[in-house]
C-alpha cells in the first residue's frame, strides 16, 4: 500500500520540529488524526464506548490502511469495525463485512438501510467464499482466529491467501492465552498464530500490544468484559511472490 499524504505532511512536520531550535521548557505535540469521526452521531453509543478499549485509530494507523483499499472484516459481528473501515477508505473503497450464523441477518439488514450503506462502500458476504479472489489489500479478523482447530486452520489460511493481492496483509487481533489454544477461554497464544500462519507461506512483518492488558487474569472468555481483556495483534504480508495457485 503505497504512503498516505497526512502521514507524509505528518513526518515532513516532526522532521522540521526536530531540525529547529530546542528549548528545555517547550514541547511539541503533533496530532495525527483519523480520516472519520468517530464521534458521529450516526454511530451507535456502545461502539464509540467500545473504542476506549479497541483503540481503532491507532489499531488501523499502524496496519497502514487508506482511502481507496479493498478491506474484509471477516466474522465482523455486529459490525463494529466494518462502519469505521468503511468511512476510512471512503467512497473509492471497498469493505466486504463478512458473518455467519445468527448474527448475520442483522449485519446484512445494517448493510442494506442502516448506518453501514452510509457510505455506499460495504458488501456483505454470507460467507468466506463469497470473498473475491486476489483483490483484498487487507484481510482483518478480530477474536476469531481462535474458533479454528489446529486441523482446521490450515483451510482457513488457504482461504485467506486466496482473497488478497500479492503483498496484501493479513492482520490478526485476538485474546491473549499464556499458551497454547485456550478453548475454554476462548483465548489462542499469538506464538501459536505467528507459527501456523508462517507455516502457510505468510511472513511476519509487525506485532504490536496496542491491545495489551497485563491487568488480565487469564481465567476464561469473561464475556462481560471481552474487549478489556488482554488482546495482541500481529501483522503479516502475502509474498509478492506466491501465486494463488500453489493455495
Amino acid at each position: 500500500m503505497k504512503t498516505s499524504a497526512g502521514f507524509l505532511a505528518t513526518a515532513i512536520l516532526l522532521a522540521l520540529a526536530l531540525a529547529g531550535p530546542t528549548h528545555a521548557q517547550e514541547s511539541i505535540t503533533i496530532e495525527v488524526k483519523a480520516p472519520v469521526d468517530l464521534n458521529s452521531p450516526n454511530r451507535p453509543l456502545d461502539e464509540i464506548e467500545r473504542d476506549q478499549w479497541s483503540k481503532p485509530v491507532e489499531t488501523f494507523q499502524w496496519i497502514g490502511l487508506e482511502p481507496g483499499d479493498i478491506v474484509v472484516d471477516f466474522h465482523a459481528g455486529g459490525g463494529y469495525a466494518t462502519w469505521i473501515l468503511s468511512h476510512w477508505v471512503g467512497p473509492e473503497g471497498v469493505v466486504f463485512t463478512e458473518m455467519t450464523g445468527r448474527r448475520a441477518d442483522a449485519l446484512k439488514e445494517r448493510v442494506e438501510t442502516g448506518d453501514l450503506a452510509e457510505v455506499g462502500n460495504v458488501v456483505f458476504a454470507g460467507s468466506i467464499d463469497e470473498l473475491p479472489t486476489d483483490s483484498l489489500d487487507v484481510f482483518y479478523v478480530v477474536r476469531y482466529y481462535h474458533d479454528y482447530d489446529a486441523d482446521e486452520v490450515s483451510g482457513f489460511l488457504d482461504h485467506v491467501a486466496r482473497s488478497l493481492k500479492p503483498g496484501g496483509l493479513f492482520v490478526v487481533v485476538d485474546v491473549r492465552a499464556r499458551e497454547g489454544r485456550d478453548d475454554d477461554g476462548h483465548r489462542i497464544a499469538e506464538e501459536v498464530v505467528i507459527e501456523e500462519t508462517t507455516a502457510a507461506g505468510f511472513e511476519l512483518v509487525d506485532s504490536s500490544d496496542l491491545l495489551a492488558n497485563p491487568d488480565d487474569t487469564y481465567e476464561g472468555a469473561q464475556w462481560d468484559n471481552r474487549n478489556e481483556l488482554d488482546h495482541f495483534a500481529l501483522k503479516f504480508r502475502l509474498p509478492e511472490s506466491e501465486s494463488t495457485e500453489e493455495y
